[in-house]
């Protein structure tokens, strides 16, 4: 599976609730940062997974600022796969 797919992969179990937990996104991140940093989905995604502590509050983002990212970034870069 190439980066992309992979992150989207990631991205969706993320908003169906399968994984949420710190070390999922920070592997997303990394993903990211090793094959995508020169891209728009990189530019898309750091705000969010560098913010994200479920537990921290503000200016922290929350699970449900991710859910709506992951979304967004689902309907911005996936297209109609629903895999």
């Amino acid at each position: 599976m190439n980066p992309v797919e992979e992150i989207l992969k990631m991205a969706r179990k993320f908003i169906f609730g399968e994984d949420r937990f710190m070390g999922y996104i920070t592997s997303m991140g990394n993903l990211a940062v090793k094959h995508l940093s020169d891209s728009e989905m990189f530019e898309f995604l750091t705000e969010g997974i560098s913010l994200y502590r479920p537990w921290a509050g503000a200016p922290y983002w929350s699970e449900q600022d991710m859910v709506r990212l992951m979304e967004d970034f689902v309907r911005e870069f996936g297209g109609s796969d629903e895999s």
